[in-house]
């Protein structure tokens, strides 16, 4: 006679729920690796377009002419323009100003450090910044006005808060024999 085994018809539906359990916490775990990485990835984008930037910078600080803004007939400073490729997930990038000092999501102008520093962030992860030396960069915001970039307010870096692609130009200016950076986008305008 067969002899029939009537444990094995209720182990079934236990195996059933524990591979469930099993697929759904692989699951879980490649969704955050996946998250993770990709929170990763827009980082090192935004770091490595900052170090290219840092590079032509700190030649441009180092060997070029400023513009004294107050002159109306003076010519222009040194420049150098960049064009970012930011991630989607960019939350801001700001030179000269940390635009969310309490990290709650509400933005704030001024300067930080005497301008000489630049904020990002990545929706999913930490404020990251990098630092200058105070004596030669001061980044602030420029203001287009009578044909001319002018600083927009002495007390003022600059902020840019979504991804994709910008141009933005990075002038040498003084103003009352202070030196700075002053930046402008270029958004069609005359530079």
């Amino acid at each position: 006679m067969k002899r029939v085994d009537n444990t094995a018809s209720e182990m079934i539906p236990m195996r059933l729920v524990i591979s469930m359990a099993v697929i759904a916490v692989i699951s879980f775990m490649v969704a955050f690796g996946y998250n993770s990485f990709s929170i990763t990835l827009a980082e090192n984008q935004v770091e490595n377009e900052c170090n290219i930037l840092e590079s032509k910078l700190y030649t441009m600080v180092g060997s070029g002419v400023y513009r004294d803004v107050d002159e109306i007939n003076a010519s222009d400073g040194t420049k150098r323009t960049h064009t970012f490729d930011l991630p989607d997930n960019l939350m801001f990038l700001a030179f000269g100003v940390d635009p969310d000092p309490d990290n709650d999501g509400n933005f704030d102008t001024g300067l930080t450090s005497n301008g000489s520093v630049i904020f990002y962030r990545i929706a999913g992860s930490n404020k990251q910044v990098i630092w200058f030396p105070e004596e030669d960069f001061k980044f602030r915001e420029g203001k287009y006005v009578n044909n001319k970039w002018i600083i927009n307010n002495d007390e003022q870096g600059f902020i840019f808060g979504s991804g994709g692609k910008t141009t933005l130009t990075f002038e040498l200016v003084e103003k009352n024999h202070a030196k700075c950076i002053l930046i402008h986008s270029n958004d069609g305008m005359e530079n």
